[in-house]
């Protein structure tokens, strides 16, 4: 009797090779995106705080606001370095999602809106503290729509809590937008 050797694998051995193969790209794809959304939502949390720090620090001495409505702000106050580099494109302002920033200013108080916000980062952004020793410069919050301000007069009151920034937030990432007013 003859004996034969096999050598090599079988298409079914094959298969189930790669079958674990995709299983476990898969599961780490799904951790690299998952790590990767955090990373997003941290950075933009960072940029908005960033952003206001460096607009109050530019302003204080002049306590007026409205050179950020200008046409040429966002020029001038990037070679002032006020605006964090990694949120200009050109001469338009982006956050860490790729939505658009607008700034405006009167001569009393700024507003920075942040436009096209992911459902989890709209949530963090809504459930940021902004108190320091009980005040802040917050003076009002405009959420897809709904004005909080810090005052008891009305129902939208700041600061916002998590139950309430999920109701404002939208899956629809292109119906998310947040305006911070500060004074």
């Amino acid at each position: 009797m003859r004996k034969t050797d096999q050598s090599g694998a079988s298409m079914i051995e094959m298969i189930g090779i790669l079958g674990i193969i995709s299983v476990v790209t898969t599961g780490i794809l799904a951790t690299v995106s998952k790590i990767y959304d955090r990373y997003q939502q941290s950075a933009i949390t960072t940029q908005i705080r960033d952003l206001q720090k460096n607009i109050r620090v530019r302003f204080s001495a002049m306590s007026d606001y409205r050179d950020l409505s200008k046409g040429n702000a966002v020029e001038q106050l990037v070679k002032e370095r006020v605006i964090p580099s990694d949120m200009v494109s050109g001469d338009k302002l982006y956050h860490a999602y790729n939505g658009e920033v607008k700034l405006s200013g009167t001569k009393y108080d700024y507003t920075i809106k942040f436009s096209d916000l992911k459902r989890n980062g709209c949530v963090d952004l809504l459930g940021l503290s902004w108190t320091v020793n009980d005040t802040s410069d917050l003076i009002r919050l405009k959420a897809n729509g709904i004005t909080y301000t810090w005052t008891a007069g009305g129902s939208n009151r700041l600061p916002i809590d998590l139950i309430e920034a999920g109701k404002r937030c939208d899956s629809n990432r292109t119906k998310n937008s947040i305006e911070w007013t500060f004074q």
